[in-house]
C-alpha cells in the first residue's frame, strides 16, 4: 500500500509542477495561490490551492468533477481579492479516480473527516464554509456529517454552512420515477445555500430536495439562476449568456455566500 501511494505522490508532484507553470503563465498570475498539503494517515495526499485573504471566514471549494477548471480558480482569486480566503481542493485526485459518479463513493469517509479537521486546526480562529458543485456536493455533506459525529454538537458552529451549486445529490435515476437521494441528504444538519440553474433537470426537483434537507434539520436558501445550465461556466456548448455569467462567477458566489458569512455578525 505504501509503495502504491509513493507512486501516486510522485505523479501528483509532476501534476502540481505542471499546474504551477500554467498559473504563472496566466494573465492573473499575480493572484497565483500557495499550496497547502495534507498527508493523511491512509497515505492519501490532499493538495489545496490557497488564495489568501485576511477575513475571518475561509471558503473551502471542493472540486474534482470536471478536472481542473480555470474558471473556478479565477473565481477563487476574485473572492480572495474581496476578502474571503478561498481554498480549492480536488478530492478525487489523491485517489487517481476517474471523473465518474461512481468514483465519489470510493473516497473514504475517514479521510474526509481527517482532512476537514486538519483544515479546521490550521484555521483555529476562523469559520469555515464549504463550496461544492454537482455530484461533488455529496463529498462536502459527508465530510461535515462525519466531522460533526466525531467532534460533537459543541463544535458545529466552526463549519458555518455550505454553498452547493447545481448539486446532484440523487442516486442512479430510473426513468419515470422520483429520484432517490444519497443517504447523506437525510443526515445533514447544516445551513445551506443552493444555486440552482433554471435550464436544468434539477430545477424541477428543487422543492423536493429542499424539503428533504429541511426535514433532516438543515436550513436551506434556494436561489434560481435564470438562463443557465448545470456546469454553465465550463460547457463545450456554452451560450453567450453563460459566458457572461462565467465571467462573474466569483461575484455570483460571493453574493450567495453572504448569508453564511454574515450570520455570526448579527
Amino acid at each position: 500500500m505504501h509503495k502504491f501511494f509513493d507512486i501516486r505522490k510522485l505523479a501528483l508532484s509532476v501534476c502540481r509542477l505542471a499546474i504551477s507553470g500554467l498559473l504563472l503563465s496566466a494573465n492573473w498570475a499575480s493572484a497565483a495561490p500557495s499550496e497547502v498539503v495534507f498527508n493523511l494517515r491512509s497515505g492519501a495526499e490532499v493538495v489545496c490551492q490557497r488564495y489568501a485573504a485576511a477575513g475571518d471566514v475561509v471558503a473551502i471549494w471542493i472540486t474534482g468533477q470536471y478536472g481542473r477548471t480555470e474558471e473556478e480558480h479565477k473565481a477563487a482569486a476574485e473572492m480572495a481579492e474581496q476578502g474571503v480566503e478561498t481554498w480549492v481542493a480536488d478530492l478525487l485526485a489523491p485517489y487517481f479516480l476517474p471523473l465518474l459518479p461512481s468514483s465519489l463513493s470510493q473516497v473514504p469517509d475517514q479521510d474526509l473527516v481527517e482532512w476537514l479537521e486538519a483544515v479546521r486546526q490550521r484555521n483555529p480562529e476562523r469559520r469555515i464554509v464549504l463550496v461544492a458543485t454537482g455530484r461533488v456536493s455529496s463529498l462536502a455533506l459527508r465530510a461535515v456529517r462525519g466531522w460533526q459525529e466525531r467532534l460533537g454538537p459543541d463544535n458545529s458552529k466552526v463549519v458555518g454552512g455550505a454553498l452547493l451549486m447545481f448539486p446532484l445529490l440523487y442516486q442512479e435515476l430510473v426513468p419515470g420515477q422520483e429520484p432517490e437521494y444519497d443517504p447523506v441528504v437525510k443526515q445533514t444538519q447544516l445551513d445551506l445555500v443552493i444555486l440552482q440553474p433554471k435550464s436544468s433537470a434539477g430545477y424541477w426537483w428543487r422543492d423536493r430536495l429542499q424539503g428533504v434537507l429541511e426535514e433532516a434539520g438543515s436550513h436551506v436558501r434556494m436561489q434560481v439562476l435564470p438562463g443557465l445550465r448545470d456546469g454553465f461556466y465550463r460547457r463545450g456548448d456554452i451560450t453567450a449568456h453563460e459566458t457572461a455569467a462565467a465571467a462573474r462567477l466569483g461575484q455570483i458566489m460571493l453574493d450567495a455566500l453572504k448569508p453564511l458569512i454574515n450570520k455570526e455578525k448579527k
